[in-house]
């Protein structure tokens, strides 16, 4: 693999890198079924021919120096190329090989060469013409010159605009088309299509460092100096990306305005191409395409159809862009939209308006939710009135001063343990968990404060701690816990909506356990895995246990809203706290031990850095056990 003052590249020899490249692109096939071939290495002449060619049409042939990938090799297929002849990196093929193509493919429909405007290509291109006539073949040729950079450049450089006449000449060719009309049609297309680009700096040679450049309008694919160099800011915002595109969409109108195609240019009816031209990723071409297709006066122009964006014709890795337009008619869109077999042709697409909808935030509501929404809307209102006067009780929602008594203690330890635990964290994460779950505190906090949290309703209690958790905690843990919270509510709701409830502490670790199943099924994490599940599991086991400890107390005639409900909980001796903290507590500190973490940030930590060292989130839930054992000893006694 060769460096450079750059960076590394995929390469193996300089000198290989293009006959290697071919290799592989030939081992593939089109979706037709269809392939290549490629001349023998021996022959120093490296060519690329379909394999299906059976002579009877029109044969179409075009090529150059490598280095402008898929350019040209890569259109190769039904419905385009029938040859390309490649040089070098950035350097003409020679006569010779064009010649061998010339004679490998012509039938007696003849064949057109498609040349982009470079000096070399002319030449070789040209002489390999002149010899095939003489050896009695039919060849015509025509020269691509769309760039519109230097106003008054007598040899306008090919550029993106070839693909074009690719694209349009093999759809004539494949329907049958004769020499000569598809002759006059390339022309037209060449001399038609205008194209403008601008790049951040040059394509890097391999095993070669980066020429510095500055950023430049008009600069050639093979780094050719550009019509001016762009005075750019330091930032790289939307902002930024708008101002080049202005210049570059302003110069490219005013240079298509000078071309003659036969009086003056629709006002509507262009196509657009959008050439990376090697360096630019996925979502920077996206939005040049909403940049361009926004611009007043591409839409003055009237862009029907647009390519790209895409890497069609590049400057080995240029960080840049071309733009290409070309004044369309029935016949143009007909060809440009014709099949082909290629997988670098990314195919024409129309443009259309951009459509918005507005997405639904609510669930499907029923006329018993409709009836529960008034009712706590109400219960709300009452509540904060009262709170205006003074008066703490929330008796106007369910409420139950031990229950908000636990969450409050809670709540309290977590914000309490902000700076331990991200201090935990830190060892083998990145440093967040304290704050993690102090925001989620936070969120519940300002809920309790807003009267929107009905204490003496477990089913709605959770549910709204769930989405609180969802909006307010952040990070993969509060997606996490407020899959718990919603799903352990569905399971409490279930529970009540059905005959016979079963006794209360069951239905908490019925509820509790299959929220935590659900948290498990989305997370992916186990017991043993260095989470917050080696605690919480551990905790849910100890309720279990005390539940059957206790299967001989039965409460009768209570309701799942019940204010009473958590008083039942404590007179019935259902849920032992105190168990449950210390089941969390150890089950949070034998994560100490684990020297291997399964899930989360901590799997990428080596082993040293966890031994010695609790899970935060482990801890954390912990802690919170503690904080619930401790209140419910309080009101117990």
């Amino acid at each position: 693999m060769s460096s450079s003052e750059s960076g590394r590249q995929f390469i193996n020899q300089p000198r290989q890198v293009v006959g290697e490249a071919l290799e592989g692109c030939a081992r593939l096939r089109h979706p037709d079924g269809s392939g290549v071939r490629l001349s023998d290495p021996a022959s120093g002449m490296r060519l690329v021919v379909r394999d299906d060619w059976a002579r009877d049409q029109v044969a179409l042939i075009s090529g150059g120096g490598s280095g402008h990938e898929p350019a040209h090799a890569g259109f190769v297929g039904a419905g385009m190329l029938t040859a390309a002849v490649c040089g070098e990196l950035f350097a003409s093929p020679t006569v010779d090989a064009v010649l061998a193509a010339i004679r490998e493919v012509t039938g007696e429909a003849g064949a057109l060469l498609i040349v982009k405007n470079y000096t070399g290509d002319r030449l070789n291109f040209g002489l390999a013409a002149e010899r095939a006539r003489q050896e009695g073949f039919k060849v015509e040729m025509v020269i691509v010159a769309d760039d519109v950079a230097l106003p008054d450049n007598p040899q306008p450089r090919g550029l993106a605009g070839t693909l074009l006449v690719h694209k349009v000449t093999g759809a004539l060719a494949a329907r049958g088309a004769g020499l000569k009309e598809i002759t006059a049609v390339a022309r037209r297309v060449a001399d038609s299509c205008s194209t403008l680009g601008v790049a951040f700096n040059v394509g890097r040679h391999p095993g070669k460092p980066r020429e510095q450049r500055a950023p430049e309008l008009g600069l050639g694919i093979h780094g050719e100096p550009g019509a001016m160099a762009l005075e750019l800011g330091s930032d790289s915002d939307t902002h930024g990306v708008h101002a080049v595109m202005d210049t570059v969409v302003t110069a490219l109108v005013q240079g298509h305005s000078r071309k003659d195609v036969g009086g003056d240019l629709p006002a509507s009816g262009h196509l657009l191409l959008i050439n990376d031209l090697g360096g630019c990723s996925a979502l920077e071409r996206s939005l040049l395409l909403e940049e361009a297709l926004t611009h007043p006066s591409l839409q003055a122009l009237g862009i029907h159809a647009v390519v790209g964006p895409q890497p069609l014709m590049t400057s080995l890795d240029m960080h840049g862009f071309s733009l290409t337009l070309l004044p369309l008619d029935s016949l143009l869109e007909e060809a440009l939209s014709a099949s082909c077999a290629p997988v670098a042709w990314p195919g024409v697409q129309p443009v259309t308006p951009l459509a918005h909808f507005s997405p639904s935030q609510d669930a499907v509501r029923t006329a018993s939710d409709e009836a529960s929404d008034a009712r706590r809307a109400q219960a709300k209102a009452d509540c904060q009135e009262r709170a205006a006067r003074g008066v703490k009780s929330r008796a106007g929602l369910p409420g139950d001063p031990q229950v908000e008594q636990r969450l409050r203690a809670a709540l309290e330890i977590l914000l309490a343990s902000e700076a331990d635990l991200d201090r935990l964290d830190a060892i083998s994460g990145d440093g967040d968990t304290g704050s993690t779950f102090a925001n989620g505190a936070r969120a519940v906090i300002e809920a309790l404060e807003d009267c929107e949290l009905a204490c003496g309703d477990s089913g709605e209690l959770m549910t709204t701690i769930g989405k609180q958790l969802a909006h307010g905690m952040g990070g993969s843990s509060g997606v996490l816990l407020s899959t718990l919270f919603t799903a352990a509510a569905t399971r409490w709701k279930e529970q009540s909506d059905a005959h016979g409830q079963a006794p209360l502490g069951q239905r908490w670790h019925d509820a509790l356990s299959h929220g935590v199943a659900r948290m498990q099924h989305y997370g992916g994490a186990s017991r043993g895995d260095r989470s917050l599940l080696d605690a919480l599991l551990p905790a849910l086991e100890a309720l279990q246990a005390s539940v059957q400890s206790e299967k001989q107390v039965s409460v009768q005639g209570y309701q799942s809203a019940s204010p009473a409900e958590s008083r039942q909980e404590i007179r019935a001796g259902r849920v032992d706290w105190a168990a449950m903290a210390r089941a969390a507590r150890q089950g949070a500190d034998a994560t100490a031990e684990m020297a291997k973490a399964r899930a989360g940030r901590s799997a990428y930590v080596p082993s040293a850095h966890l031994v010695g060292n609790s899970d935060p989130g482990a801890e954390a839930v912990a802690r919170v056990f503690e904080a619930l054992a401790d209140a419910a000893e309080e009101a117990a006694g």
